[in-house]
């Protein structure tokens, strides 16, 4: 099972959440705990999280990576992780006195909290449950507000920032199933590159011959220089070209299908 936050070193209870479960939580500037959270946690990044923050701070999905993020290797799948990196003098280093200074483009999991939504692969395809994390120190959970699970991620727009990442965990999932080859360094670097660092990827797309290798003309492919979303839902086509040749689509039907998500507005 994969889960994208993590906050080891403190002593919590995990509730496991159905659909009708019914938690309370009210975080806001007036507890005692206000952002304690921030300061303790580590965050697992999406590409689609990596996307939104970078274009938030007005840096290139490189630069970002480079002056925010460190790299961890997946358990089970051995693919690359993307993680926040503390500041300096720790905690999230957009982490303001105020509060969070990217609340808008804060990551999926920061969205999800004080749930925990862990994913695995199942023969019905992938499967989510949910968590409540009642950590020792938190006030908020002993708010007055109520919610579901579904109620809280409406609330928190989570839905925005869980559905551009579903095709990366998808594969993140697939490739630690049992009897996968595991990735050599360099898929990993391929990986790395096509799935976190997005505008490499664009870069990557119009100035190699990779287009040409796939059968794909600079005229279909475009609407790629520009749409960002399509963009990333090329990137899983082809990181499942990487990792799964035999299996996967051809990008040809990949790109058309990315494209047609966006004339749908299924963003």
């Amino acid at each position: 099972m994969i889960t994208l936050y993590q906050e080891p070193g403190h002593t919590e209870a995990k509730e496991v959440f159905g659909p009708e479960s019914v938690f309370r939580f009210h975080c806001h500037a007036g507890l005692a705990c206000f952002n304690r959270c921030c300061r303790e946690a580590t965050i697992i990044l999406s590409p689609y999280d990596i996307l939104r923050l970078s274009c938030r701070l007005g840096l290139t999905t490189g630069e970002f990576l480079k002056r925010h993020t460190w790299r961890q290797e997946e358990s089970r799948s051995g693919l690359p992780l993307v993680l926040v990196k503390h500041a300096r003098h720790g905690g999230c280093p957009f982490l303001g006195a105020g509060g969070c200074q990217v609340y808008e483009d804060r990551p999926a999991a920061c969205r999800l909290f004080p749930l925990t939504q862990g994913s695995e692969l199942t023969p019905q395809g992938v499967v989510d449950h949910y968590f409540l994390r009642r950590l020792e120190y938190c006030l908020g959970l002993a708010g007055e507000r109520e919610w579901t699970i579904a109620s809280w991620q409406a609330d928190q727009g989570f839905g925005d920032f869980d559905r551009p990442r579903r095709p990366w965990l998808q594969l993140l999932l697939q490739q630690g199933q049992p009897g996968r080859i595991p990735p050599d360094h360099r898929l990993l670097s391929q990986f790395y590159m096509m799935a976190y660092d997005l505008d490499a990827f664009r870069t990557f797309l119009f100035e190699s011959a990779f287009l040409k290798a796939h059968g794909l003309t600079l005229e279909e492919a475009l609407p790629l220089a520009s749409d960002d979303l399509a963009l990333i839902r090329f990137s899983a086509a082809c990181l499942e070209q990487l990792l799964f040749p035999d299996e996967a689509r051809p990008l040809n039907q990949a790109l058309a299908a990315s494209l047609a998500a966006t004339d749908a507005g299924l963003d």
